[in-house]
């Protein structure tokens, strides 16, 4: 036994197989008894008997001593021998050899948690099973080993039942810095199918909870979430419910039908269903007649009259839903809520309506909820271009106070949905409607980019579809919820992922976003229609915007790439934002493609 320990402590390998195998070994334990000593059997008096027990027994004892200090060190080497209790990590340079550092520092866990013993293979073997399932950075995440066997709990639980599985806990009151009228919660679930994060976040926030800090992990259409709550006194009864409902709709089941859409990004359609969704759209159609100045205008020499206005109007409403002040400001744009009705919800706080017989989407501004006084900005530069009726930027209706609801802000409905969610349900787009969708992107960028706005945070979140397949940029942030007067709220956004290397690591207070930056987000919303991927899906926020902005992280094209998207990812992502193409030679260079397309027939 005292050979095999020397052997473990004098091996260097650092393999993980090897740290599997040395703490699994179920020969030669430590627990084995000696062999017996010959001369316990020999034939003596009764008094030389007792005194070789006696002496046998404490040779035993000694010799488990030694065996037990010998099995210590053992471990300690073998644990230093890896590296395990370095405080500096290792540099890792792959994502095998990051995940065989990350394996290390968990067997390090269990074997604080079975000190000098054996750990079962069986416990092992799951809990590799289960950080393998996950993402890379479940495991970077460093859990403690009685909330990974929580969650190895929870997913075996969301399986078998088919429906989400929930704990929540309650933490410290100084976990999240609560104050005495609030409780700090923790809530874990998984779930068989993956979830929309913005539409669970705007079910379960309001004024009587609040969401903290947050960690989801997403693989393979499964979900691990890790929730930090706070919620104010009184309303623990009603807390579990409030997140079953919220997680039921946010959950993003796939449907086994085809998502209708008649310009065929799912493939063939059936007649009856091409025949009803073309009399909507002539419904639509009219009742957008009657919008601004003949409804959207599809001259690309629209010009509006330059410069465009730079400041903003600021209403304070009261909590009787009431305006104090601003009013005059935005004139015709603020509506009657009378003349704005709803009719379905569609999201957590998203709507479809009517407006004077147009279908609209309503949306609710957060902030700004019925019972409380709010203030909130309206910037004129994107009122103008929100209203000038071009038809690949989104058409602004106005905003309304609603009596349930509070502020809402009422837009063109677009039935399609965004491009983000048509990747997250796997449909594949074809080449022609690609090129569609991309041009009209770049179309509307340009304009705004002709009248001196840059679009904030562009990503495929923001590409909206009408039921033709064309494209617009959504909402630009023309309303948003203020802190003060003149100081609005920062624009959510879901990351770094699409934003350039220079606004990432620029000062933000300082920086931001020009033409060039449009640019480099335009090309990751290129890659994300052509690979049907979220970009770096794999990595959390800050470490994707450390990549992008300090090492030149760039998703890898896939092979089936055509040549000339290829070519104009990889210029709209150089490093240099003034290399980057402007967009009136993007769109040319995709015109020149979609014309050879045509005329070879593909």
């Amino acid at each position: 036994m005292a050979a095999a320990l020397e052997c473990w402590s004098s091996r260097a390998s650092t393999d993980e197989d090897m740290v599997e195998q040395v703490l699994m070994r179920t020969n030669d334990r430590s627990e084995c008894p000696p062999e017996n000593n010959p001369s316990s059997s020999s034939s003596s008096p009764a008094a030389a008997a007792a005194s070789a027990a006696l002496r046998e027994s404490s040779a035993l004892q000694k010799r488990f001593q030694r065996l037990s200090r010998n099995v210590s060190e053992a471990i300690a080497s073998l644990k230093n021998t890896l590296n395990l209790d370095s405080a500096r990590e290792p540099p890792v340079s792959s994502p095998s050899s990051c995940r065989r550092h990350v394996w290390g520092s968990v067997v390090r866990s269990l074997t604080q948690l079975y000190p000098g013993s054996q750990l079962p293979e069986k416990l092992v073997s799951n809990i590799r099973k289960h950080y393998d399932s996950l993402p890379l950075s479940y495991a970077q995440a460093g859990f403690e080993m009685k909330d990974v066997f929580l969650h190895i709990k929870l997913i075996e639980q969301a399986s078998a039942e088919d429906h989400p599985a929930i704990m929540i806990q309650e933490m410290s009151d100084d976990e999240l810095n609560a104050n005495a009228n609030a409780s700090v919660f923790k809530l874990t679930f998984a779930c068989n199918s993956a979830i929309s994060w913005p539409a669970m976040s705007g079910a379960l926030d309001s004024s009587s909870i609040c969401c903290k800090k947050l960690q989801i992990f997403e693989k393979k259409g499964f979900t691990l979430g890790i929730v930090m709550l706070l919620v104010q006194t009184g309303q623990e009864k009603m807390f579990k419910t409030r997140i079953e409902n919220a997680l039921k709709l946010s959950l993003k089941k796939p449907k086994n039908n085809p998502i209708k859409l008649p310009f065929g990004l799912c493939g063939c359609q059936e007649e009856s269903t091409k025949r009803r969704d073309l009399i909507d759209i002539e419904e639509d159609g009219d009742g957008d007649q009657n919008y601004k100045n003949g409804g959207e205008n599809s001259d690309t020499k629209l010009q509006l009259k330059l410069p465009l206005p730079d400041d903003s109007t600021v209403v304070s409403v009261d909590e009787w839903q009431t305006v104090i002040s601003g009013r005059d400001g935005i004139g015709k744009w603020f509506l009657h809520h009378d003349a704005v009705e709803i009719t379905d919800q569609i999201g957590p706080s998203t709507f479809k309506g009517t407006y004077k017989g147009k279908k609209v989407g309503i949306e609710k501004l957060k902030g700004c909820d019925k019972g409380n006084a709010y203030e909130f900005e309206l910037r004129k530069d994107l009122l103008e271009l929100m209203t000038c009726g071009h038809k690949n930027i989104l058409q602004f209706y106005g905003v309304c106070v609603d009596e349930n609801h509070g502020l809402c802000i009422v837009t063109k409905l677009m039935e399609g949905g965004s491009i983000h969610e048509l990747i997250l349900k796997n449909k594949k787009i074809q080449r022609k409607e690609i090129l569609r969708i991309v041009t009209d992107v770049a179309e509307g960028i340009k304009f705004m980019n002709d009248h001196g706005v840059a679009y904030r945070d562009l990503n495929t979140q923001r590409i909206l579809l009408d039921k033709r397949g064309n494209a617009c940029l959504g909402d630009m942030g023309i309303v948003a919820a203020c802190n003060s007067v003149g100081e609005a709220m920062e624009y959510e956004t879901d990351g770094y992922r699409w934003l350039a290397p220079e606004i990432i690591s620029g000062d933000p207070e300082n920086v931001t976003e020009t033409w060039m930056s449009n640019a480099y987000s335009f090309g990751m919303i290129i890659w994300e229609i052509v690979s049907g991927e979220i970009a770096y899906s794999a990595y959390s926020p800050v470490q994707a915007a450390v990549g992008i902005a300090a090492c030149g992280l760039r998703p890898e094209i896939p092979e089936t790439c055509p040549q000339v998207l290829r070519s104009l990812m990889i210029k709209c992502w150089n490093n240099c934002p003034s290399k980057r193409p402007p967009f009136s030679e993007i769109i040319s260079t995709l015109s020149r493609f979609s014309n050879n397309n045509i005329n070879t027939g593909k």
